[in-house]
């Protein structure tokens, strides 16, 4: 038996799913006990406010052991809705996501269970509309990751039919169906992190709802009518307050980083190219980086810089970039740059040394501000200007998700929006 073999059994008190080799049988009949308990599980934990606490931190979850693949998956998914199409769908694969991350056994699948006689029932099914009409449709309102109708998306007939969620499911159903389905096959038939899945997926809602779409807008708008150009230091004081208050300052801190240099590639002060900003806590020496911030010339990598919020010592980075630049050598200048106080003790000096001498290349340490000024030593005065204000046109850009191509960001933008937007008032 194979894929190809895909069919599914139908008997009056059971079906039996074939699939990818494997069959698996779908009792008919009263909810289980065991059924009722994992029902009981995913209702407590989202009574105390499991995806209330979720949206608060996740554009803290790791999500780096989710494949390119499966990120792909999610983002076609969200990416496929319209203002006629898609919101079910996605409204569906959040609660079987949402299921899965608080009882990875339940198969979701099956979307009816009751203890009641006279109603159909998979004997290991859970009730999915009393699911999404209780938590997850008065969750995705209030946050207005969807616009829904109050009464939920489990109310749409086509998805109410009486047999397992599967490719062989024949409702008609408009929008991206096959999508939905491959990452029902996927979250059934794979091992995953099933809460960085969830906060993935929450961070896309988040990032293409029509309220962050209504604020980027705004901040955008504020940037282009500013009444006068901020100097370049007004430019570099509001980006460094912006960084100490606002929430994940390290991310921020690597994004304004990279603003800063997008906007020196775009004026043409160097030849070389910017590689695109890494993901979301995409580990550098897991994906093959030097730093946060590489210039290449061609598929070389000549310079390097890594930022580091909120550290000083830099004593240990300082061993760890001696092993990227020996595994990726022509490397002519690599280094960190720190957000304020930078610890130069004697052995910080003596170990970047003997990095150098190593490797070959020229290390640099840093604070922000002697980075920035360390860019444009040999730059006018009127292009510094310049500099300012594409700086900041980039970071707000890419935290609007204008800049996708060479600053690509999965995680929620919209508090880094709402707050550069008031320091730009």
């Amino acid at each position: 038996m194979n894929e190809k073999d895909l069919h599914l059994d139908v008997y009056t008190d059971r079906s039996i799913f074939y699939y990818n080799g494997k069959a698996t049988v779908f009792e008919e009949g009263k909810q289980s006990v065991g059924a009722q308990k994992r029902y009981k599980k995913v209702t407590e934990e989202l009574t105390k406010g499991y995806l209330e606490d979720l949206y608060k931190v996740c554009g803290q979850i790791d999500t780096s052991s989710l494949d390119e693949s499966t990120k792909s998956l999610l983002t076609t998914l969200v990416d496929g809705i319209t203002s006629e199409t898609g919101r079910a769908l996605a409204g569906l694969t959040f609660l079987q996501i949402t299921i899965k991350s608080i009882v990875p056994e339940q198969s979701v699948r099956l979307h009816k269970g009751s203890s009641r006689s006279g109603s159909f029932s998979w004997k290991e099914g859970i009730s999915l509309r009393t699911i999404d009409s209780t938590f997850i449709t008065p969750f995705l309102r209030e946050k207005k990751l969807l616009n829904m109708n109050k009464y939920g998306f489990m109310m749409t007939r086509s998805l109410a039919e009486n047999y397992p969620y599967s490719q062989l499911y024949k409702a008609e159903m408009r929008g991206p169906f096959g999508t939905w389905i491959k990452i029902i096959d996927l979250i059934e038939n794979t091992s995953l992190d099933f809460k960085a899945l969830l906060a993935y997926l929450m961070s896309l809602l988040i990032n293409r709802s029509a309220h962050f779409k209504e604020l980027s807008d705004s901040v955008l708008n504020k940037l282009n009518v500013l009444s006068k150009d901020y100097s370049y230091e007004e430019v570099e004081n509001l980006l460094i307050g912006f960084c100490s208050s606002t929430q994940y300052s390290a991310r921020a801190f690597e994004v304004v980083i990279h603003g800063f240099m997008q906007a020196y590639v775009e004026n043409g002060l160097t030849d070389l190219s910017l590689a695109p900003m890494s993901q979301m806590r995409s580990a550098n020496k897991k994906y093959g980086n030097i730093g946060d911030i590489e210039l290449k010339d061609g598929p070389i990598i000549m310079e390097a810089w890594d930022a580091k919020y909120g550290k000083s010592y830099l004593y240990d980075e300082l061993n760890e970039l001696q092993d990227k630049l020996l595994q990726k050598p022509g490397v002519k200048i690599a280094g960190f740059i720190v957000n304020d106080f930078l610890d130069l003790k004697d052995e910080i000096k003596e170990k970047s040394d003997d990095v150098s001498a190593m490797t070959g290349t020229e290390i640099q340490l840093f604070t922000f501000r002697d980075w920035t000024k360390y860019k444009l030593k040999s730059v006018s005065n009127t292009m510094v200007q310049q500099m300012g204000m594409d700086w900041l046109k980039a970071v707000v850009e890419t935290f609007a998700l204008k800049r996708l191509d060479i600053a690509p960001i999965d995680e929620p933008c919209e508090k880094w929006l709402t707050d550069i937007g008031n320091l730009l008032d």
